[in-house]
């Protein structure tokens, strides 16, 4: 089985999965949120003002992210955006990867109980191709 058709597979499962995922995104990103701090507690001081709002933003990539699996313009568009989003912060490849352990530990602690093995594998499959693909887009210099 090639590596295409497991992706294809994967993004199938996180599709097929992402209402339950999104009806847990308020203790998904509580979560994701609990475990970068405690892995970055610098970060914190980043996050000013309503953070509720910060939280629909992260819930609204979550969705973004999912409809743009399997449509590559979609998906570079969108780490485009997050990119220069974020580009202000002066974060790091490292940050990236950081992130990317909260937010898998976060995914697998609130929806491990509500989904397939196979399903909690496909979306951390997708959640660490988005981060390895930001990462690698932050350590590009800005054209």
């Amino acid at each position: 089985m090639g590596i295409a058709i497991l992706h294809q597979i994967d993004a199938q499962l996180v599709k097929g999965s992402f209402r339950q995922v999104f009806a847990h995104k308020a203790a998904l990103t509580d979560k994701f949120y609990e475990y970068l701090f405690l892995e970055m507690p610098d970060t914190k001081a980043m996050f000013t003002g309503d953070f509720s709002h910060q939280k629909e933003m992260f819930a609204s990539v979550l969705a973004a992210g999912v409809r743009s699996l399997g449509q590559d313009a979609e998906l570079l568009a969108l780490i485009e955006r997050l990119l220069l989003r974020h580009r202000h912060l002066g974060l790091t490849s490292g940050h990236m990867y950081m992130a990317q352990r909260a937010l898998l530990l976060a995914f697998r602690e609130v929806m491990g109980p509500h989904l397939t093995a196979a399903e909690v594998s496909a979306w951390g499959a997708a959640i660490r191709r988005l981060c390895q693909t930001l990462a690698a887009g932050i350590d590009t210099p800005a054209t």
